[in-house]
């Protein structure tokens, strides 16, 4: 199995998070993206049993760390890892994927360390795939807010992040919100993190 160290470190705060604003009594599905090495879905499955989890990822060479992880959980409700990457149209997803309705898309560090095309494929995505009136975008990750970008570890940061790739860089929340509002999407509440993160819920409108 593959172990990120942010991940393991971020798990628990984010845990907290998903418990305050999931109702762990409904049979909820949730669909990640950018599961990464699975670290994250192992440990909210463990906790909320109900909830049948789908991980996904652009990047195959994770679904083996995924499906361990998985494995070693007491109940059976992570499904097998499917390939999704969000710069491509929903179009070309995995069927098993694109015929159901979500109760939420949950989404960790992937905003800032890809170009923004994922961002918008993320937002698109969602509009079509969460239930209406009730299904959530969540988010985790660094982002400004009305151009401001603190602390100053965090514009080192994304400073670093644009010398890697100019595509790359932290998103700002204002944004996120119009990408939202242009997909249906409404943004409802922003929660601060350890290490200068935050998660990020959006909720689809019934009209979309």
């Amino acid at each position: 199995m593959l172990s990120a160290p942010a991940a393991e470190r971020n798990k628990d705060p984010i845990l907290d998070v998903l418990k305050a604003n999931l109702n762990e009594s409904q049979p909820l599905k949730i669909l990640e993206i950018a599961s990464g090495t699975g670290q994250h879905v192992a440990h909210f499955a463990k906790y909320f049993t109900n909830f049948m989890w789908q991980p996904s990822d652009a990047d195959t060479k994770y679904f083996k760390s995924i499906s361990s992880y998985a494995s070693m959980l007491p109940k059976n409700n992570v499904l097998d890892p499917v390939h999704i990457d969000v710069s491509h149209p929903i179009e070309n997803w995995d069927g098993n994927v694109t015929c159901q309705k979500f109760d939420a898309i949950y989404c960790s560090n992937l905003i800032h360390i890809s170009p923004y095309q994922c961002t918008i494929g993320l937002f698109t995505s969602a509009s079509k795939l969460l239930k209406p009136s009730t299904g959530l975008l969540i988010t985790y990750g660094p982002y400004s807010e009305n151009g401001c970008l603190v602390p100053e570890s965090n514009v080192r940061f994304d400073e670093g992040l644009r010398m890697q790739n100019p595509e790359w860089g932290v998103r700002d929340i204002v944004d996120l919100v119009k990408l939202g509002e242009q997909n249906g999407l409404c943004y409802c509440n922003k929660v601060e993190m350890p290490a200068n993160n935050k998660m990020l819920f959006f909720r689809r409108n019934s009209q979309q």
